[in-house]
C-alpha cells in the first residue's frame, strides 16, 4: 500500500440534520507535525450520535440546544468509539509508530491548559472538539487524530472491544469514580442498561463490594443484566418500582448511575438513593432536573454529573484490562455498510450490549 493510499478517505456522513448517512469521498493532506492517520479497523455506535444526527439535545421546558448554532459543520461522519492501526505519522511523532494498534481518545481539548495537562481534556474551555461531531470520526476507513497523545496502545487486547472503552468503557469507568465506596452489605443501583448501563453492570463486579440493582423496561436487558453480576432487575414501570427497591435494599443504596439522564429516571434516582448516598447522572435523553430542595438536606444526599471520562481514565481502563480479565458485555459486529440500520435498531432499543462496525 503506498502513501496515496493513506490519504483518501471514505466516511458515512450526513449531509442534513436529521437525514441518513451518505458514503462519502475526500482526500488527506499528509499528517504534519505530531498528527497521526489510523486506519479504522473497528467503531462502536453510541447512543450520544442518536442526537447528534437530529442535531440537538432536550434540555427541557421546550428549549432544544442545537449543534448547528453552536458552530458544527455539515457533513458530520460520527463514531467516536475508535480503535486501529497506526498507517502515517507526522514528522514529530515520537510516542507511537506505524503498525501500532490502539484505540482513539475522541474528547479533544488544545492539550496545552491546566484542565488538559490533568487528562480531563473532554472538559477543557479553551479548544474543546470531539472525533466524531467538529472533526471527522470512525464511521470511516480512515481517521486524521490531531495529536499523538490521544493514542493508547492496546497491545494483544481484542480490537473490537477496546475501541469500546473510548466512550462506554470510559463513561462507565468514570461515573463508577465518582461513587462513595460501598460494603458488600450495600447496593449500587444501575439506570438504564444500553451498551454503557450493562458495561457499568460488569464492571462493577470487579471495582465494588455492593450488589448490583439493574433497573430497565427491557426484559431481554435485565436478563443480560443478571449474567452480567446483577443481583436485583427492576422493571421501572412496575408499580411502585421506586418503593419495591426501598423496601428490599432496607434503604441501603449507596449510589445510583442514572445512564439514561431523563426526568423520570432522574426522579427514581433521587427516590432510592439512601441517606448520605450519591446520584451520578451521565445520560444525556434529556428533560429538566426536578427535586423538591428539602430532599438535600434529608437525605444529605450527592447529585454529581459525569460526562464521558479522561485521557487518564481510559489509559487506566486499558491497563486494568491488560492486567485481569473484565467482564466482556454483548458486542453485535457489523460491516459500516449498515450503519444507517444499525442506527434505527438503536433507535428502536434493539440492541443489547454494543454494536460495533467494521469497515
Amino acid at each position: 500500500m503506498t502513501t496515496a493510499d493513506f490519504r483518501c478517505a471514505h466516511r458515512w456522513a450526513f449531509p442534513k440534520w436529521g437525514e441518513a448517512l451518505e458514503l462519502q469521498e475526500d482526500q488527506l493532506a499528509a499528517p504534519v507535525g505530531r498528527e497521526v492517520t489510523v486506519k479504522v479497523t473497528h467503531c462502536g455506535i453510541c447512543h450520544s450520535d442518536l442526537h447528534i444526527q437530529a442535531g440537538g439535545f432536550d434540555m427541557g421546558g421546550g428549549k432544544l440546544s442545537s449543534l448547528e448554532r453552536s458552530g458544527v459543520k455539515l457533513p458530520v461522519t460520527m463514531g467516536h468509539e475508535i480503535g486501529g492501526e497506526v498507517v502515517e505519522i507526522g514528522p514529530d511523532v515520537s510516542d507511537v509508530k506505524v503498525g501500532d494498534r490502539v484505540v482513539v481518545y475522541p474528547w479533544l481539548g488544545c492539550g496545552e491548559c491546566p484542565t488538559c495537562l490533568g487528562g480531563n481534556d473532554h472538559l477543557c474551555n479553551r479548544a474543546a472538539r470531539n472525533l466524531g461531531l467538529q472533526l471527522p470520526g470512525g464511521y470511516a476507513d480512515l481517521v486524521r487524530v490531531p495529536h499523538e497523545r490521544y493514542l493508547v496502545p492496546i497491545g494483544t487486547l481484542d480490537p473490537a472491544r477496546a475501541a469500546t472503552f473510548a466512550c462506554a468503557g470510559i463513561t462507565a469507568f468514570g461515573a463508577i469514580r465518582k461513587l462513595p465506596e460501598a460494603t458488600a452489605d450495600e447496593w449500587i443501583a444501575v439506570i438504564g442498561c444500553g451498551g454503557v448501563g450493562m458495561t457499568a453492570v460488569a464492571l462493577l463486579s470487579q471495582m465494588s463490594k455492593a450488589k448490583v440493582i439493574a433497573i430497565d423496561p427491557d426484559a431481554g436487558k435485565r436478563e443480560t443484566a443478571q449474567k452480567y453480576g446483577a443481583a436485583m432487575v427492576v422493571d421501572p414501570a412496575a408499580a411502585d418500582a421506586g418503593r419495591s427497591i426501598v423496601k428490599a435494599t432496607g434503604g441501603a443504596v449507596r449510589g445510583v448511575i442514572d445512564f439514561v439522564g431523563a426526568e423520570s429516571t432522574s426522579a427514581m434516582g433521587v427516590s432510592i438513593v439512601g441517606k448520605g448516598g450519591t446520584l451520578v447522572i451521565v445520560g444525556l435523553f434529556g428533560g429538566e432536573f426536578k427535586c423538591p430542595l428539602p430532599m438535600f438536606p434529608f437525605k444529605s444526599m450527592t447529585v454529581v454529573g459525569s460526562y464521558v471520562s479522561g485521557l487518564n481514565e481510559l489509559r487506566d481502563l486499558v491497563a486494568l484490562a491488560q492486567r485481569v480479565p473484565l467482564p466482556e458485555i454483548p458486542l453485535t459486529m457489523r460491516p459500516l455498510a449498515q450503519v444507517n440500520q444499525s442506527l434505527e435498531d438503536l433507535t428502536a432499543g434493539r440492541v443489547v450490549g454494543r454494536v460495533v462496525l467494521t469497515p
